[in-house]
């Protein structure tokens, strides 16, 4: 390949990284050439940077057998921008509160006998919202897929019923009594295991409440 600037000047120590079926890398010589031999045939991205030049990306498919000869034009590097001068950061958002619920006390145990007959894959009851915090009893009868909250810490507690979680990297069987705790950003997944339905205290901190209860 030939490397040059818009008005044909050929441009030497621009560097080209090389990837796709094989990666590498190197700079053109004093005549603005390079030459990357014996690369295997395949779609690849060339990536040209360099201090006089606008970084820039092109993809080229080789077939087998063949040579590839590219001409290759660059812009200039944008001109350096002026300092600007310091500003002052706007006063930090207030963070966004949901609506106060109602007191709630209830049994759990009774709730989750009653929800265990549930046939769907998931069923959700709405137990309490306030402000940025919701309990909700979770029941599920099959594997979930794969879920992730961006600004939400998940905690799910084990009523009843066996099932496996997997929580980023780690994976474990879960039971009665078990908790799986999920930070804000963390992919994860949830399954039932055996016949019984996998019956969870779920609680969502983070995320404002829609409504109150």
């Amino acid at each position: 390949m030939v490397v040059t600037d818009t008005a044909g000047m050929t441009l030497p120590d621009v560097h080209v990284s090389l990837s796709g079926p094989v990666s590498k890398t190197a700079d053109t010589d004093a005549n603005g050439q390079l030459n990357f031999p014996g690369l295997e045939a395949g779609t690849y991205r060339l990536r040209f940077t360099g201090e006089q030049v606008a970084a820039f990306e092109r993809e080229v498919t080789l077939r087998g057998g063949a040579i590839e000869h590219l001409d290759i034009k660059l812009s200039p590097a944008p001109a350096p921008q002026a300092p600007r001068a310091p500003q002052t950061p706007p006063p930090a958002a207030r963070p966004r509160v949901g609506p106060v619920g109602a007191p709630q006390i209830g049994s759990l145990t009774k709730l989750a006998d009653r929800a265990k007959d549930s046939k769907q894959p998931r069923n959700e009851v709405l137990l309490s919202c306030s402000g940025n915090t919701r309990n909700e009893l979770l029941v599920l009868n099959e594997e979930q897929p794969e879920r992730i909250y961006d600004s939400a810490e998940a905690t799910f507690y084990v009523l009843s019923g066996d099932g496996s979680a997997m929580v980023g990297s780690l994976q474990s069987a879960i039971s009665t009594g078990s908790f799986v705790a999920v930070p804000r950003g963390t992919r994860f997944t949830l399954a039932r295991q055996g016949k019984r339905p996998l019956v969870m205290l779920w609680m969502l901190s983070g995320e404002p409440c829609e409504e109150a209860r």
